[in-house]
Order: C-alpha cells, then structure tokens, then sequence
C-alpha cells in the first residue's frame, strides 16, 4: 500500500494543509511540537477510526474549530500487478475520508471512495498500517488492556469478523451486567424483606441472564480461538526478530492468559463448553459483585525473555526490543494475510534506538512505503552533515546516500527519499543539499 495524498482540515495544530506523498521513505523533520506526529496520527486514523494516542475525537480537533477532517489518498497493492507494476497514469487510488463535527449536533462519518460507511467494521481492512512510537513501550508497562489492544487491531486488520465479534461481546456483557445488578439488588430486597422483592420477577431475570451468558459465551469462544491462533503467529515471528536484535542472546516467549479452565487450544465448541461451567460455578460470585469476573474481556498476554517476564523483571532495553520484535511480527503477519504491505509509520523512535536496532528495523521493510518523524537527521543518519533547502539544487540525493558509509543509509538506498519540514502546522517539501 502507498499513500499518495494527505489532507488535514482543522486537525490538532493544521488549520489547512495538503500533502502530496511519493512511493519509498518520507522524512518529516522539525522541533517538538510542531505537528510532526500528527501527520502519522491522521494516516493510523484511517486504518481503524481510532487514534493511537487518544480515544476522543475532541482532542482532534483544533484550537477554536467545532470539526476535522483527515483524508488519504491511496493505491492499494490488490490492483497491482506482480509482473508489471503500474505507472502514475494506470495507478487506481482508493479514498478514506473521516469526518467529526460537534456542531449542531456531534456527529462523526466516515467514507470510502465517497460512499459513506455505516459502521466503523466497514472501514477496518480496507487500509493497512503499523506505527512505532515512543510510548509503546506502555505495551509492557501498562495493564492487559494495552497488550489486548494491540492484539484485537492486529487481528481486526485481518479479520473484519473478529472485530465485529468484539463489538457484539460488548453488548453482550453490557447486558449481563446490567442483569447481574439488578438479580443483586432483588437479593438486597428479599434480605431487607422489602415488598418490592417478586420472586416470579426474580426467576424470570435469571431465565435471562442465562440467555445472555449463552449469548457471551458463543462469542467469547470464537474471541479466544482466533486470538490464540494469532498470537502463535506473534510469537513465532517475534522470537526470530528479537534473536537477530539481540545476536541471539535473547529468547521470547508469550504465555495467552484467559479465563480459567479455558484451554484456548481446543476448538470453539469446547472453549464454549468450558466457559458455561465456568460462568455457571461463578454465577452467584458475579451477582454479589455486579458484573463479570471472567471473561475474554479479561485476557492477557506475558512477555517473558529469558524466563523473566519483562513487565516486573525487564530491563529498558530489554522491553525497548521486545515491542520492536512486536511491531516486526505485526508489520510480517498483515502482509502475509492480506498479501498487501503496509505502511510504516515510525514517530520518533530512531534516536531511542542503538544502530543494531536501528539497522534491524530498517533493513525489515524493503519494499514499505515508510513515514518517519524526527527532530534532526542526525537521529536517522549519525553521519548527516547537510543541510535542507525548500528549492531543489542540482547535487543527486541517490549519490549523497550512497557516499555515506554508515549502515543505515545502505538500507535506505533501495528507495527515494523525500523531505519535509514541519514548523508550526504546516509542511514544505525540502531537498538535501
């Protein structure tokens, strides 16, 4: 997949801005804050209507706007011959437009090729992309619902079903509990020997609850299969990516922690089975409680190397190779499945990074179209010492690459390089002098 055109209307800090984007790798360079990272963000956006750093539209929109629009332009590998590619003339382009207004009335819609779609599953798998950013590191850190985050967009990306089932568990659970809330206010009542308490009332619930925990145990089955046979394929790629980072010292496992008693390698039907047990043995648990104790709402991945699981025992670096391992099986996994490769988006994260990392990551996407952000060149080439002019000059950026010796540079030579800079929401082509 590449991107051709970007457009942003009141987003973040672009009042109005559009991009025209060449195949190979673009460089957007300029200071902090300085609208850098929201370039990526816009291009993510387009891939699962939800930014990687917020979940509110509000935060989107611009100082003193009441809306924002992001649109991208693309050409999508499907229409792409594998003997010939095309030229700029034949190439088709698709196009997703997202729109989010707050007035009259708050309201977000979202279009491809210029036909609105109804639901946000509509969009997902239409455009692929990976990004790698500083705070996902957090994919360690933090709590099971960053590490089951990452997984359900993954396979959402692949799977448009899967993520229709996540939608339909939601609802699903929601109804359980509202149910299990109201079978523990009824108990309250009948202790209280309050005249409110009806016990055909109260039976009548529990038909119900029985149904929906039917209903969440179907789909949780379905939920837990795919996700295990999934993070197989996480695994695997990620153990060979992280043994050529580490030269082999390192070794990666992850262990898929879900419900107990729940083996995610038995079929659905089974997993369905076990799950009823055990929402059956744990019935009145949750209704003392008011909601769900078990669930795949609940799962999680370890990430251990070297039998210390990274969250507690993980060294900075450690943790730092271990998400870059991700981010490569990822980047493997949506190109294997869809036969399509995504674009990569890379914000900031070249100067976090030792030159063997750096050179990995590199040398991983040879044929991607790549966006990557930084505040100096020098974090992406350590040789660099020239300088960016908005008018082009008469030297060969191809020759300048290839005069340098640095290892980085020989990785890039496969495809062109664009510049931009970036100061205060608007961006300019630059050219290497």
């Amino acid at each position: 997949m590449k991107v051709k055109q970007i457009k942003l209307k009141n987003f973040r800090n672009y009042t109005e801005q559009t991009i025209e984007i060449a195949s190979g790798t673009n460089v957007f360079v300029g200071q902090n804050a300085q609208g850098k990272t929201n370039i990526l963000e816009a291009i993510y956006l387009c891939t699962c209507a939800r930014s990687h750093r917020t979940g509110k539209d509000n935060d989107l929109i611009k100082d003193g706007a009441d809306f924002y629009q992001v649109e991208i332009q693309f050409e999508s590998d499907k229409y792409v011959p594998e003997d010939k590619p095309l030229t700029e003339d034949e190439a088709i382009f698709e196009e997703i437009r997202i729109e989010y207004k707050k007035f009259p009335t708050i309201e977000r819609n979202i279009y491809y090729c210029g036909f609105k779609q109804d639901k946000i599953s509509d969009l997902i798998g239409l455009f692929h992309a990976v990004i790698f950013a500083p705070e996902d590191v957090m994919l360690i850190k933090e709590g099971p619902a960053a590490r089951r985050r990452f997984l359900d967009l993954l396979i959402s990306q692949i799977k448009p079903l899967y993520f229709k089932n996540l939608q339909l568990y939601q609802q699903y659970l929601k109804q359980r509990n509202n149910l299990l809330k109201i079978l523990r206010d009824m108990q309250f009542d009948k202790r209280m020997s309050n005249s409110a308490y009806d016990p055909e009332i109260y039976r009548f619930n529990l038909l119900q609850l029985t149904i929906w925990t039917e209903h969440l145990a179907k789909i949780s089955a379905q939920i837990i299969s795919t996700r295990y046979k999934y993070i197989l394929q996480i695994e695997d790629f990620a153990i060979k990516a992280l043994e050529k980072i580490s030269d082999g010292k390192e070794k990666l496992k992850i262990n898929y922690k879900t419900v107990p008693g729940v083996d995610p390698k038995h079929d659905p039907k089974q997993i369905y089975e076990s799950l009823m047990f055990r929402f059956e043995r744990q019935q009145e648990d949750d209704i003392q409680r008011g909601s769900t104790g078990n669930g795949s709402h609940r799962d999680d991945l370890e990430l251990i190397v070297d039998n210390n699981l990274l969250k507690e025992r993980g060294s900075q670096g450690q943790q730092r190779s271990a998400v870059l391992a991700l981010k490569l099986a990822e980047l493997q996994i949506i190109e294997n499945e869809t036969n399509q490769k995504p674009v990569l988006l890379l914000d900031d994260v070249m100067s976090e990074l030792d030159d063997k990392r750096r050179t990995h990551l590199l040398s991983a996407f040879e044929d991607n179209q790549v966006f990557i952000t930084c505040t100096d060149l020098g974090q992406i080439y350590p040789e660099y010492k020239g300088k960016l002019s908005g008018k082009q000059k008469p030297s060969n950026l191809d020759n300048t690459i290839n005069k340098s010796k640095n290892i980085i540079e020989e990785n890039l030579n496969h495809s062109y390089i664009n510049f931009f800079k970036v100061h205060e929401g608007t961006v300019k082509r630059q050219y290497l002098l």
